[in-house]
């Protein structure tokens, strides 16, 4: 648009007293009397006039019908959109743009008496007076751990920097270069560190740490940051050190190893053929101070902070005042007990927690049950776009099991086009219930590793409706 054509449409633009007055706008307004109506229309306008929606005309009808529309489909958008449940056909399990790991029933069900009813998040109903919030999670986690003491706070970020932060003065910790990782969302770890303590010092290059260059650099005090590569793995001309020698170094030097995990596991995937992770008890076995992980990535359960190790060591965080602003709700205790509860009573938590049973689930049940979907199409469907089985490959995601692939069974439609193949993703994520695929050539694949049991009837609905409408 040009200048001219610009301040035609300045010109143009009604009152906001003219908008909120609109025939078509007096049923939502009388429909939602706490809506604050007046704002909206001010902030629709202010887009308008920074020309947010390019050239809409610049008489006054057409400018005045413009805005009335895009006011009406914010309000729509309010009202409807945001957060809402999808079905994930990319094949990536701990997917993190949609929300990583998928709860149990058991976790669901102590979620919702939790919140639908008041509990004793620190009252001990014994004696009937004050305890401490999440005593019985701790209890839990210590023991499906083996460790000294256990914590639990909002996210591994903060567990990372809760931690770090609690040793200073003298401030110091010590990390390989190779192992500084961005951790998603362009949170880097060297920008934690670098608020968390007073020096941070690297050590080594990207690509070989030896255990000599953190005695090297060692003072009395320091903290021995080993960190998870997460999402990545660097081959050829490598080396790091091992935890157990940063152990040994630590003791002689008198300082402290911390080893973040990210991800952490307390299965044992190698059962499962999924080499890579090692599990929580067996780390704290080398004698690190204390690990860190996640509690919505491999562990199976809500965003959350675990903190697990030495008691001299964490005793010390504890007192850190920075943990009162990193604690966690009662919704995360609840969710982290049920969970817990799974893994040290049931005698299958690949059964019982969904991240397990995804991961591990032979390929030859997701064949089933993407012939099943297939099955129930209707030919006409099946016919025209080619719908078929295809081997296909999945990842854990969450920043585990780097490089590594998972055997599994996609439901491949076939277009003539990439560009079909795209409009057609775009008219699936459009559903009432949102299906996610990937796209592969001219192929849309829905991977059924990542797609639940129970969704497979909405994933033959929505394709059906979809490719009928195509």
């Amino acid at each position: 648009m040009g200048k001219t054509g610009e301040k035609n449409m300045l010109r143009a633009i009604p009152p906001v007293d003219d908008i909120l007055g609109s025939a078509d706008l007096a049923p939502l307004r009388k429909a939602h009397p706490n809506f604050p109506w007046t704002h909206c229309v001010r902030n629709v306008i202010d887009e308008f006039r920074t020309g947010k929606y390019g050239e809409v005309g610049d008489d006054r009808d057409t400018v005045r019908s413009a805005i009335l529309r895009r006011v009406l489909d914010r309000v729509g958008e309010l009202r409807n959109l945001g957060m809402r449940r999808v079905i994930n056909g990319t094949g990536v399990i701990l997917n993190t743009n949609l929300g990583r790991a998928v709860l149990s029933p058991a976790v669901r069900d102590a979620v919702y008496e939790t919140m639908a009813h008041y509990v004793n998040l620190e009252v001990d109903l014994e004696s009937g007076k004050r305890s401490h919030r999440g005593e019985t999670m701790i209890e839990l986690l210590r023991l499906a751990t083996e460790a000294e003491a256990a914590m639990v706070v909002n996210n591994n970020a903060a567990a990372v920097h809760l931690v770090v932060n609690s040793f200073s003065p003298p401030g110091r910790v010590v990390v390989s270069r190779g192992e500084l990782v961005e951790i998603g969302g362009s949170f880097r770890l060297p920008d934690i560190l670098a608020k968390a303590a007073d020096t941070v010092v690297e050590v080594g290059t990207t690509n070989r740490t030896y255990v000599e260059d953190y005695a090297t650099v060692a003072k009395r005090g320091d903290v021995f940051l080993k960190v998870h590569s997460s999402n990545y793995e660097i081959r050829g001309f490598t080396h790091t050190a091992q935890i157990t020698d940063l152990v040994a170094v630590a003791r002689e030097k008198q300082c402290h190893v911390v080893y973040d995990l990210g991800s952490g596991s307390f299965f044992d995937f190698a059962r499962a053929g999924i080499e890579g992770e090692e599990q929580v008890k067996d780390v704290l076995k080398t004698g690190v101070d204390c690990v860190t992980m996640s509690g919505d990535k491999l562990l199976g359960g809500v965003q959350a902070g675990i903190i697990v190790g030495r008691s001299i060591f964490l005793e010390q965080v504890r007192r850190n005042p920075l943990r009162r602003a990193l604690r966690v709700d009662k919704i995360t205790i609840a969710a982290m007990q049920a969970l817990l509860r799974t893994y040290l009573f049931s005698d299958a938590p690949e059964r019982d927690v969904p991240i397990l049973r995804q991961s591990t689930e032979d390929a030859k049940t997701l064949e089933v049950r993407a012939q099943g979907i297939i099955k129930a199409l209707s030919t006409a469907v099946c016919d025209k776009y080619g719908i078929g089985t295809v081997d296909d490959v999945a990842a854990v995601g969450g920043g585990s099991f780097a490089c590594q692939d998972v055997t599994s069974v996609a439901i491949a439609i076939r277009c003539d086009t990439e560009n079909e193949a795209v409009t057609l993703a775009k008219k699936m994520r459009e559903r009432p219930i949102p299906i996610l695929a990937r796209i592969k050539g001219t192929e849309v694949r829905l991977n059924l590793r990542s797609v639940m049991p129970y969704e497979d009837e909405d994933v033959r609905t929505g394709l059906q409706a979809v490719l009928e409408g195509s």
